[in-house]
């Protein structure tokens, strides 16, 4: 069953991207920042969590304070030509869910298979992980040098404050 499609006004939009920026703010806290009472804003979190629209709330945790200061982004692809023990995917799903380090990664169509975000100790440990994952495929890997929320699209146009832009 497919989420439906729900359709956002300005309010709405406003609404979504402080959550963004605060999963734990309070609907009075949420209120005050865009012109509602904490009741008509609870109704629309409420409506927007029924939907489907958000789908949950997620602590996010900063890797170098756990001393994890080597953060890449890879891009992986499979060997064309090789064989593996079940399905390509599944197997490094496996793989993937079995490392610590990783943080979160996609499955993707095109040119790649995989994006993968890690984080890592030392560059020593970094190398064990890409040296275990080309024997699943072709990898690249990019330091992270910042990581940003950015705004979310708003296909009305509104920026995340709410001003047009």
């Amino acid at each position: 069953m497919g989420a439906r499609r729900m359709d956002l006004d300005a309010t709405d939009w406003r609404i979504l991207a402080y959550l963004r920026r605060n999963a734990r703010a309070t609907f009075q806290e949420i209120g005050s920042a865009v012109a509602m009472t904490r009741p008509a804003v609870r109704e629309r979190v409420l409506r927007m969590e029924e939907a489907g629209l958000i789908a949950g709330y997620r602590a996010e945790i900063e890797p170098d304070v756990l001393g994890r200061t080597v953060h890449v982004m890879v891009h992986f692809k499979f060997h064309g030509d090789r064989a593996y023990a079940g399905k390509p995917n599944d197997v490094l799903i496996r793989f993937l869910n079995a490392c610590p380090r990783v943080i979160r990664y996609w499955e993707i169509y095109g040119e790649l298979d995989f994006l993968i975000e890690a984080a890592f100790a030392s560059k020593e440990e970094l190398h064990r992980f890409l040296d275990d994952l080309r024997a699943y495929g072709f990898v690249r890997s990019h330091l992270i040098a910042l990581a940003c929320l950015g705004p979310f699209p708003d296909p009305q146009g509104e920026g995340a404050d709410g001003e047009g832009g």
